[in-house]
Order: C-alpha cells, then structure tokens, then sequence
C-alpha cells in the first residue's frame, strides 16, 4: 500500500510523563467483580474496578490477526496529570503493574516501523508490585493502552505501550491516506466522532485508523503488532460494531455520506466500544469511465506520475469494461483507479483470483496474469494469462479461442512464444478472457469475451493494443517465424528460424 506519513500536531502528540509514586490511597479498588487487568487510578476518573475498564485480550496483527497470549489491550479516555496503572486483580488478590515510558517515534520509511503511527508513542518495560512506577498524561485524551507479558520470550522485554488517539478515516476518499474525524468532547461516558459530506465512490471502501497507520509494532522484528485500525464485522452494512483489524466498509452507491463512529468504554472485546453508521445524503449518478488504470509497487512504485503506471485496454462497444496482461510479483500489491490520482482507487468488490489485504490487491503466485476489470462497478478479476494465436496465420480453422487449429503462446520466464504456421498478411493475438458470470453484450455463449475485443498486433517491435477502437493495421508474417511477447516491457520480438 501507498504509505503516508503524517506527522500530528503538537496539540495531539500528547506527552506522556511518570513518577515513581504509589497509587493513590484514597482509590477504593477492592469491588472487582471479575478477575483480569484493569486500568485503575485516579486518570480514569472513577474509584473503582468496574468491569468496563478491564482490559481485553490483544490481538497480533502480525500473526494474522489472532489472539496472543499474555497481550491486553484497552481505548480509555485519561484525566492530565494524575496516576493511572494496570492493575491484576486475581482470585481477590491485587498486584500493580506500570512502566517509566519513553518517547518513541518510529522512523519514516523503517522496514519495521513503516506502517507505524509517525508520531510520539510511548513505551517502557514492565515492572510489578507495590513499587511499580504509575503513569501519567500531561493532556486529557483517548489513549490506547497494550501490555505484553512476553509469555513466548520473542520480545526484549515485557512491555506497556500508552498512545495518543485521534481517529481517522482511511479509504477510497483520500487514497488511503488520512482524513481526520471531528469529536465532541472526551469522556469514557461517550465520544461521537464525524465526517460530513464525504464522497465515497460506488463500492468504494475505507476503514478508522489513528495515527496515519494500520498498526504499532512491539519489537525490532515485527513478531507483535497491536491494530490501530478498526473495520466492520460484517460486509455490506451501513452500521454496527467495529473491530480492531476488522474488515474494509463498503459502500454500494456512490455519493457523499456522513459518517459517524461512536465510542463509550464498554466491557468486553477491544471493539465494543466502538460502532458506526453511514448515511447516503446525496445520491451522485455515474457514467462510464473513460480510463482505467493500474498502480503499485511494481506499476509505478505507487507514484501517479510515472510511466510504469499501467492504462488497461479498453472493450470495443462495452463502455467502462477493461483489460490488460503482466507477470506479476505475488508480494508486490495493486489497485485500480479511473483517474491518474488518489481519488476513488478500488480492489474490487469480491476478489476473483487474487486476495486482498489492507487495500491492496495480490496474486498468489509470481506468474503471468490477465486482469479484466468491469469499471462500471469496481469489478476486478485476475486469471492466470492465456495468449492465442487468431487467424489464418495459425491455422486454416483457428478464428476462435475453441477451433481446433489455434496456436496457444508458451510460456519462457516472463515472456510468452509462439510460432506463425502460414504465410500471412494478417497476424492477429489474443488475450482469453472468461468472466465469472456471463455480461450481456460482452461475452460470448461460450462465456469468453470475443477474440477481437482483447486483440493487439505489434508495431516497430511494440506491442499495440486495439482496446475500444476499430480494426487495427495488419503485420505480415511469414510461416516459421516466432513471436515473443514482454508485456511488462510491451515489446514483441519476431524471431526467424
């Protein structure tokens, strides 16, 4: 994905400071009704272990978004300048945990930390009992609070984690960038977080995410990683709960919504504090695009203004259908756009034959592939590439991808070949492609799109597409000769025997 950096203000990288004293003794903390972590002390605002502020178990984005044991996590609104500690109450007994924390800015561009908050978190390795350090804020805010025990002996060391909160949305809206969220005043009672007007495109998708960032990394290798996103646990709803590391939100029409998350500290799972809503205020009536286009690491290096950016083929006579062949790197990511900026890009709306993981798109092996995208509706399919030789050039009968005497390309690294079988005025390719479902107009009822809507010949050894226009100018060719194809590079080798 696109990484952006962003640095918060000062207002919002809230310093965190520590001492040395010991909890406060006018807080009650004896009414725990279940044993766990809490967070406790007077930065809470109440004097007593309530069953809100336990904290719940931490999920590892690094390990594929699964509990880990002996990771807690806890979203808390703290009071500036007063004590506040993690407190085990098992089995009526109470031990404290707390931390001297550190200022912690990852730093851009890191491997490790890339995709980190690029701001000031807060770290310090564990200490427990009656001497433990107790923490403070020097601003009241939402903080985001992860303790790790180091059961499994990974990380350097034990650790507590206090960071700034200010949530945002990350999506089709701004490229996956940040944009932030208007909050009403801060209280564990209730935070309501807006966004007015926003334009979403037709299954466009984002997520809430603090810091810019997708995730905070515990250690210098990226074993742990706590989520600093939220996502819905159900596809294709306007409202409901959210979880950390939860899946994209999804629209279906296209046009400017108020978006509304709501926060209020609530026992249980990291994410039932949290919920949402969308409402549709105004309805925006889409035409065909006229452009699609493909970017990525290995498509421009994710840089809008770089000729590695790929523009898909058009369909003759299927306004907003797209096309386009290249060896794909499976760990270098994709994504789609009807405009040459971070501005209404998509995965698509149901993979087919590729994944998609934190907005981005991916094959699952290095390989040759065709990409067929229906534009109309942010449709993306991905198949393993199949290249025909079409005409008389190939064969008496081999005007179609099913005639007996068509010539498929082979396959030789990430290039393909194949030999012309008759002299001809005419050489004609193809990319087959079969959509999953039939489309009305676009494919044939053998279920593929006609050979001469995905057709391209080659000029001056480049390989030209014919994409929506009309009939292209022929290449002779003679019996023999063998054509080699480079999508990446568009080239066409003819090489004669």
């Amino acid at each position: 994905m696109k990484k952006f950096m962003y640095v918060l203000s000062a207002l919002a990288l809230a310093a965190v400071c520590f001492s040395a004293c010991n909890k406060d003794p006018k807080q009650n903390l004896d009414e725990a009704v279940e044993d766990g972590f809490y967070v406790a002390g007077a930065a809470t605002g109440v004097t007593e272990l309530a069953p809100q502020f336990m904290m719940t178990a931490g999920t590892n984005e690094a390990a594929d978004q699964t509990k880990r044991d002996g990771m807690y996590e806890k979203y808390i609104v703290l009071d500036a300048n007063k004590d506040f500690e993690l407190l085990l109450y098992t089995a009526g007994k109470k031990t404290r945990y707390g931390a001297k924390l550190a200022s912690f800015t990852p730093e851009e561009g890191s491997t490790t930390y890339g995709e980190d908050p690029q701001m000031a978190i807060f770290k310090g390795a564990l200490e427990t009992g009656d001497k433990a350090p107790a923490m403070k804020v020097t601003a009241k805010g939402l903080y985001h609070i992860v303790l790790d025990l180091n059961k499994g002996g990974d990380l350097k060391n034990a650790q507590i984690i206090v960071a700034p909160v200010e949530w945002g949305v990350r999506g089709g809206m701004n490229g996956w960038g940040f944009t932030k969220l208007e909050a009403t005043a801060l209280s564990n009672d209730g935070i309501t977080y807006t966004l007015k007007d926003q334009e979403l495109p037709k299954n466009g998708e984002f997520k809430f995410a603090y810091g810019a960032a997708w995730k905070i990394t515990l250690d210098d290798a990226g074993k742990v990683r706590a989520n600093t996103n939220l996502g819905n646990t159900d596809e294709g709803v306007d409202h409901g709960p959210l979880a950390a590391g939860g899946k994209n939100i999804k629209v279906e029409k296209h046009g400017l919504y108020d978006v509304t998350m709501t926060y209020k500290l609530t026992a249980g799972e990291l994410g039932k504090s949290y919920s949402y809503e969308l409402k549709l205020t105004k309805e925006i009536e889409d035409t065909a695009p006229e452009h699609i286009y493909m970017i990525g690491e290995q498509w421009g290096n994710w840089d809008w203004n770089s000729e590695g950016v790929v523009e898909l083929a058009g369909i003759p006579n299927a306004p907003g259908f797209f096309w386009c062949t290249r060896w794909f790197e499976a760990s270098k990511g994709f994504k789609f756009c009807a405009k040459r900026e971070w501005s209404g890009d998509f995965t698509g709306v149901a993979p087919v034959g590729y994944t998609e993981n934190s907005g981005n798109c991916f094959v699952a092996a290095d390989g040759l592939y065709t990409v067929f995208v229906n534009g109309n509706d942010n449709i993306v399919e991905v198949y393993p590439a199949e290249i025909y030789g079409i005409g008389d050039a190939w064969g008496a009968d081999a005007w179609d991808f099913d005639k007996p005497d068509v010539v498929k390309f082979k396959a030789d690294g990430q290039t393909v070949k194949a030999s012309v079988v008759n002299n001809s005025d005419a050489v004609r390719i193809a990319s087959k492609i079969v959509p999953s479902a039939p489309i009305d107009g676009v494919t044939t009822p053998g279920g593929w799109i006609d050979w001469w809507k995905t057709e391209f010949v080659y000029f001056d050894g480049k390989i030209a597409y014919r994409g929506a226009g009309g009939d292209q100018e022929r290449v002779k060719v003679t019996a023999g000769q063998m054509i080699v194809l480079d999508f990446n590079a568009g080239t066409a080798t003819v090489l004669v025997k």
